[in-house]
């Protein structure tokens, strides 16, 4: 993208620059998700190779997650993975829930650059081990 020298580049235009799609910059923008549920049957804290970390919150009804949401000390393509994801997780079942691989939440989202295919690893390695850690209980 060419841009004059007097225009500043949104966040927005770095991130569309740096290949991620308009539902990821959406979700990373608007905050989706992201925050402590104010109720929650589990919490699963998760740290990746990169280093970020990746707390997620889940509201299940037997075996249906109500509510999702997270916390994160990591990069834009973490939070618009854990958006995707969180968003996914409503309603579904814990079994529904554990298949879910890292092609469904880059296919969610529309896109993620490739170099941020670690933070959809990161994402759904959390939500197995809250999945563990809940059946467990």
């Amino acid at each position: 993208m060419v841009r004059s020298a007097d225009v500043t580049p949104t966040r927005e235009d770095l991130l569309k620059d740096l290949g991620y799609s308009k539902k990821s910059i959406q979700y990373i923008e608007q905050g989706q998700n992201l925050g402590e549920l104010p109720v929650f049957t589990t919490q699963t804290s998760h740290v990746g190779q990169c280093g970020d970390m990746l707390r997620l919150y889940l509201d299940v009804d037997g075996d249906r997650v109500r509510k999702a949401s997270f916390e994160l000390t990591g990069c834009a393509g973490l939070q618009a993975c854990a958006s995707g994801l969180t968003t996914m997780l409503e309603g579904m079942t814990l079994e529904e829930a554990r298949e879910i691989d890292v092609e469904q939440i880059v296919g969610f989202l529309g896109g993620l650059p490739e170099a941020k295919i670690d933070c959809a690893e990161l994402t759904r390695d959390t939500l197995r081990k809250a999945i563990e850690e809940l059946e467990q209980a």
